[in-house]
């Protein structure tokens, strides 16, 4: 018998003696990840030159498939935790973390189903994802009930955390941006320089989401829209939509369109060139790339992440080394590199494979060093958003690059 076995032995005879019946199976269940800390302590007290493995897995759900701004949005965010990866092994890590990744084609049930595999087969001591906000809220309450810990994202909608941060513990976790923060951001900029305001959104969850969002933000400012335009997801002309916008003055133009790009598209056959501002996804490469340089000069969007920083800037070249023309969305993969670090360095910290022990020390890590703008200290007991409000500011494009709004 190893020295392991001998300390197994002995912790599960004091446990029988002090813990009734019926809490066998969690003993159980947390045993491995008990012994693991023990021995590595002893190991440490007696000088060992032996280090003990620390094998977790990490389950990763994003849309990899599917409509192009789903796709966009998971693979960078998936890059970002991969470097993160990728550097925390480098520099040494003591934990040996596999991600177990699967693409849920930004569908709820293939979503929920990936869920319960992570659980119930892979084994999984933690999991991050996904895109579409409409996913994490399906399988969030399947993860709480587990008791496993969830860092969303890059999902956008306001609730996710909120949902679940009075129950004792929350296990569910966001490092993403917030739909309500950058929305806020994006009308108080607006009210100030533009007369009249229109909007363009789409007939999804989401744009319907962010429609409700806005009017009401308005509504809180006495102010109102000049003119609202829907749109389905699948359409490819919305010429008749910006026709309404000119022709109801609208200088600024809030666009919400999953396809962000349309909308430029139809300005030059109807003499308008309005302000656009919207989603953090206008900040996308893909999208100056499709619709050119020239016609999104001056489009604003909400932002986390300052290229203008020494740090940021050292981030995206680092990305553009790594991963080439596939690299087209800086502030995404930021978010999803800094949710795996913190994910990574909360593993280590809690020395441990048991969720419960991670999903406190994702509550309490501190000193992150965040490329974004997430603070040292991104959670408390009461705020599971990596991401509050004065983190949350405005970018524009300028010159074929985003930098902060000034």
């Amino acid at each position: 018998m190893n020295s392991t076995d001998f300390v197994l032995v002995i912790l599960k005879k004091l446990v029988e003696q002090k813990r009734p019946r019926d809490k066998q199976q969690k003993r159980e269940k947390n045993m491995k990840s008990i012994v693991k800390s023990i021995a590595i302590g002893v190991a440490t007290v007696l000088g060992s030159a032996q280090v003990l493995a620390m094998d977790v897995k990490v389950g990763v759900i994003q849309g990899l498939s599917g409509p192009p701004a789903i796709v966009d949005f998971g693979e960078s965010y998936l890059q970002g935790i991969r470097m993160a990866l990728k550097e925390y092994k480098a520099a040494g890590g003591a934990v040996d973390v596999e991600l177990i990744v699967y693409d849920d084609e930004a569908n709820p049930q293939r979503a929920v189903s990936y869920a319960q595999r992570l659980i119930q087969s892979d084994n999984v001591s933690a999991v991050m994802g996904t895109v579409s906000s409409g996913n994490v809220m399906a399988f969030a309450p399947i993860l709480q009930r587990a008791g496993i810990p969830l860092i969303a994202g890059p999902s956008i909608a306001t609730g996710i955390t909120a949902e679940f941060i009075d129950e004792d513990p929350s296990y569910i976790f966001r490092c993403s941006m917030v739909e309500k923060f950058q929305i806020d951001k994006m009308l108080d900029w607006g009210i100030e320089n533009f007369d009249k305001i229109g909007l363009l959104h789409s007939t999804t969850g989401y744009g319907s989401f962010a429609a409700d969002e806005i009017q009401k933000g308005m509504k809180e400012r006495g102010e109102e829209l000049v003119e609202i335009q829907a749109a389905a997801p699948g359409i490819n002309d919305l010429t008749p939509q910006m026709i309404r916008l000119r022709d109801a003055g609208a200088g600024l133009v809030l666009n919400f369109h999953e396809s962000f790009e349309l909308p430029y598209r139809a300005l030059p056959r109807i003499d308008y060139k309005p302000t656009f501002a919207g989603n953090w996804g206008l900040s996308s490469q893909k999208v100056i790339d499709i619709v050119g340089q020239d016609a999104i000069e001056g489009t604003v969007m909400g932002q986390a992440l300052d290229l203008s920083d020494p740090e940021a800037a050292a981030f995206d070249e680092r990305m553009r080394a790594e991963f080439g023309d596939a690299y087209r969305w800086p502030v995404l993969a930021a978010l999803g590199y800094d949710s795996g670090r913190i994910m990574f360095q909360a593993i280590e910290n809690a020395g441990s494979d048991d969720p419960e022990a991670i999903r406190d020390a994702i509550e309490s890590i501190q000193d992150v060093e965040a490329v974004s703008s997430t603070p040292a200290e991104p959670f408390s007991a009461d705020d599971h958003e990596c991401l509050d409000a004065e983190h949350v500011f405005l970018g524009v494009w300028r010159d074929g690059r985003v930098v902060r709004l000034e």
